[in-house]
């Protein structure tokens, strides 16, 4: 099923994600979402992966089903 809506951007530059989209993808509040732009288009995906101390996508290790960034990691480790 592909869901369509248009919404208009605040003066604050946001926009909302209707509530059967975000149910659709299980977006709950505070989720993490991954957006990309290109020349024409932009793409907003839900993160799943991220460091469980600061919320960063970058550098993440795989720990007991959960991850850390090496940045929280060489803290843990100092």
């Amino acid at each position: 099923m592909i869901f369509t809506n248009f919404r208009e951007i605040d003066k604050a530059g946001r926009i909302v994600i209707s509530k059967d989209i975000r149910n659709h993808l299980n977006i709950q509040a505070g989720d993490i979402l991954h957006i990309e732009a290109d020349s024409e288009c932009i793409t907003i995906k839900k993160a799943e992966s991220k460091c469980v101390f600061c919320n960063s996508l970058d550098n993440l290790k795989e720990f007991n089903n959960k991850y850390i960034c090496a940045d929280c990691l060489n803290k843990l480790t100092h």
